[in-house]
C-alpha cells in the first residue's frame, strides 16, 4: 500500500513539474510603444482635414462657450480664428504649437503661451480686465490641455486636464469657408436670441421648464411651477451652426439633455439626444406681444423692403411727404403705452427727438389685438393728425382695427411681427422691437 501511495505521488509531481503556468500576452506589444503609436495615430487625425476642425470651448462648465476654428498642420503648428467677446466681436486669427504628451495616455497640448494668443488667454491665471473683483491666479479657469476620450473620422471628444469639461473637435467640411461659418454662427444667434430675447419653454418628455437669459448664452432653469430664485438652475450654452449645445447635460427624472437642432420651420429647437423627447420652444406669439405692449414695450412701424402692403406704403409714403415738403422727417411711428398720459397711443416722431402722441384704447383678441383710436392727442399730435396729409388716414384706416398677428421669421424670437387686419387683408404691415 505505501508503494502504491509513493507511486501516485511521484506521477502527480512529474504531471505538475511538466505544466507550464505562463499567462497569455494579449498585447503584441509594450504599454509604451502602444502608447506612443497612439499619439501618433491622433496627431495623423488631427492634421488629417484639410480644412480644419470646430472645437466649440468651455473655459469651465458654468461659463458661456467659445468657438474656435483650427487647422492642424503636421509642422506641429495649429492656426486658429475666432471670434468672440475676447476678440472684440471681431474675426481675429491666432497660432501655437500643439504636441501629443503622456500623461497616464495621450494628451493634446496646446503650448508656446502667447498672451495675445485668444485660446491662451482662457487658460492664463492672470487678472481679467474690466472686472469687479479680481480673478489672479485663476483668470476664465480653462484648460489647455486635454485627454484624448474618443476619436472617429469626422469627430473627437476631448477632456480638460484640469477643469474635467468634454470638448468636442468635428471636422469642417472642405466646402465650408472659415469667415462664413462665424457668419452663420451670427445669424443663428440672431434667430434664436435677438433683441429682448423672451422667456422660452423646455419639455423634457412630461416636465416642463422656462428658460430664461438666453441673450447672455447662460439660461436659468426653472420648473414651470417653481421660483427662479430657489428652483432654478444656471446651464451655459454654445451657439451651433445646427442650434444650441449645453456646457453640461440638463437632467432630469433620469433624463438627459444637451443637444438641440433648430427646426425647419425656426419654430423650436429639437432635442438630438438619445431616448429623450424634448424641445425648447418660442412663447406665444400673441401673449407675447401683448404682454409686451402693455408694459411700455414699443412696436415700431417697419419701413424696410416687403413690409407693408402696397396700399399701406402708398399712405405712409404720402405722409412722408408732407412731412418732407415742410422740412421735416418722420422719423419713427409706433404702438407704445404712454406712462405720462396713462393710455395706449400711437408715438410719431419727427426730426429724431419731437414727438406727437394720438391716444388708443387696446384690447388682446384670441388671435391677435384691436386698437381704436379716440379721437385724442396731445398739441403736437393734433397737428400732425390735422395739418400732414396721409397721417388722418394712417390713424383712421391702417393703424386702427382689429388685426390678426403673427411672427415673421424665428418664432423662438418673434422681434418682428406682421399685422394683417381682419376687415380688409391687402392692409398689412411690420412691427418690429
Amino acid at each position: 500500500m505505501k508503494k502504491t501511495v509513493q507511486i501516485l505521488l511521484a506521477g502527480i509531481f512529474v504531471c505538475f513539474t511538466g505544466c507550464k503556468f505562463e499567462e497569455e500576452n494579449i498585447f503584441d506589444d509594450s504599454s509604451a510603444n502602444r502608447l506612443e503609436k497612439a499619439k501618433i495615430e491622433y496627431a495623423g487625425l488631427l492634421c488629417s482635414s484639410p480644412n480644419g476642425w470646430v472645437m466649440e470651448y468651455f473655459p469651465t462648465d458654468d461659463q458661456t462657450g467659445y468657438t474656435f476654428l483650427m487647422k492642424f498642420l503636421e509642422n506641429g503648428e495649429v492656426k486658429m480664428l475666432s471670434k468672440s467677446a475676447l476678440t472684440g466681436n471681431k474675426l481675429t486669427r491666432d497660432s501655437c504649437l500643439f504636441e501629443f504628451t503622456s500623461i497616464s495616455g495621450p494628451v493634446l497640448t496646446f503650448n508656446s503661451y502667447s498672451e495675445n494668443n485668444t485660446f491662451h488667454q482662457l487658460s492664463t491665471p492672470e487678472d481679467i480686465s474690466g472686472t469687479d473683483g479680481s480673478e489672479q491666479g485663476y483668470g476664465y479657469g480653462g484648460d489647455y490641455e486635454f485627454t484624448v476620450m474618443k476619436t472617429g473620422t469626422n469627430h473627437i471628444l476631448l477632456k480638460g486636464l484640469k477643469r474635467k469639461v468634454y470638448i468636442p473637435l468635428t471636422r469642417l467640411p472642405e466646402e465650408r469657408n472659415w469667415e462664413d461659418y462665424f457668419n452663420l454662427l451670427d445669424e443663428m444667434n440672431t434667430t434664436l436670441f435677438g433683441a429682448n430675447t423672451p422667456q422660452l419653454r423646455l419639455t423634457v418628455n412630461d416636465s416642463s421648464f422656462t428658460l430664461t437669459g438666453g441673450a447672455s448664452h447662460i439660461f436659468k432653469i426653472t420648473p414651470e411651477s417653481g421660483d427662479p430664485v430657489t428652483d432654478g438652475i444656471d446651464r451655459s450654452f454654445i451657439i451651433t451652426d445646427y442650434g444650441i449645445r449645453f456646457a453640461k447635460p440638463f437632467e432630469t427624472n433620469d433624463l438627459s439633455v444637451q443637444t438641440f437642432q433648430l427646426s425647419e420651420d425656426k419654430g423650436s429647437l429639437i432635442c438630438t439626444d438619445e431616448n429623450v423627447n424634448a424641445k425648447i420652444e418660442g412663447p406665444d406669439v400673441v401673449q407675447f406681444f401683448n404682454e409686451r405692449a402693455d408694459n411700455g414695450g414699443r412696436w415700431s412701424l417697419a419701413t424696410g423692403e416687403n413690409t407693408m402692403s402696397g396700399q399701406v406704403k402708398a399712405i405712409y409714403d404720402r405722409a412722408v411727404k408732407s412731412f418732407s415738403d415742410k422740412n421735416i422727417t418722420l422719423s419713427q411711428i409706433a404702438y407704445i403705452y404712454s406712462g405720462r398720459y396713462s393710455t395706449q397711443s400711437i408715438l410719431i416722431t419727427v426730426n429724431k427727438n419731437t414727438t406727437g402722441v394720438l391716444f388708443f384704447d387696446k384690447e388682446a383678441t384670441q388671435e391677435g389685438v384691436n386698437y381704436t383710436f379716440k379721437n385724442n392727442y396731445d398739441s403736437n399730435g393734433k397737428v400732425f393728425y390735422t395739418n400732414y396729409d396721409g397721417v388722418k388716414e394712417l390713424i383712421d384706416n391702417v393703424l386702427s382695427g382689429t388685426f390678426r398677428i403673427e411672427p415673421v421669421g424665428s418664432k423662438l424670437s418673434p422681434s418682428s411681427i406682421k399685422f394683417i387686419h381682419t376687415g380688409n387683408p391687402d392692409i398689412w404691415f411690420v412691427v418690429e422691437i
